[in-house]
């Protein structure tokens, strides 16, 4: 995953035309990446894998809940890239955006509301499928560095996902967010 997250982020750099303005963000993301990776790698050859036996069920639910965040977030970055992407082309790509997704009512801008696919539950699915991710996995190995950064990518991703819900609601307006559409949890927050 860190591996998809940094081609993601190379990606994205190389799209954008302020190069200056991103190359130490998106170093320093491909370098946190790598050693937050190696450290947890390092860690669990340390103790010799998980603290888990393959056949419990918290192992297996850990495994599943891992695939399914991984699942939500890769998806949900690919669906904001392609609806960025479109937005921001031609007539035909950009109409094929706008059907998928609300547009801001600033004809200057080139903002969209995403839906389908989870976006019509929380408004920042990726970051949800990140902390569930990073919370299968600690579930599957009861391993302490993988549960810290559970918790810490929650406490990093929950605030930030409230903050673009204040946002999307500024820019296109509490009806066309809806109620129902959450910021980080469906249903609860």
């Amino acid at each position: 995953m860190f591996f998809a997250r940094s081609l993601a982020r190379l990606t994205l750099f190389l799209s954008l035309s302020a190069l200056s303005a991103r190359v130490l963000e998106t170093g320093s993301a491909i370098l946190f990446n790598f050693f937050n990776g190696k450290f947890i790698a390092s860690e669990l050859r340390a103790m010799g894998g998980t603290r888990r036996s393959r056949d419990d069920v918290l192992f297996k639910l850990g495994l599943v809940l891992a695939v399914f965040g991984a699942l939500v977030n890769v998806v949900s970055d690919e669906i904001l890239l392609r609806r960025r992407r479109a937005n921001t082309r031609a007539t035909p790509s950009r109409a094929a955006a706008r059907r998928h997704s609300v547009v801001s009512t600033n004809t200057s801008s080139k903002y969209i509301l995403p839906n389908g696919f989870f976006f019509d539950y929380v408004l920042c699915p990726n970051y949800l499928g990140e902390f569930i991710e990073w919370l299968g996995l600690a579930v599957a190995t009861n391993n302490l560095a993988l549960r810290a950064f559970a918790l810490w990518t929650f406490a990093n991703l929950f605030p930030r996902a409230v903050n673009y819900r204040r946002w999307y609601v500024d820019t296109f307006g509490e009806k066309a967010v809806g109620k129902h559409r959450k910021a980080f949890l469906p249903f609860l927050v």
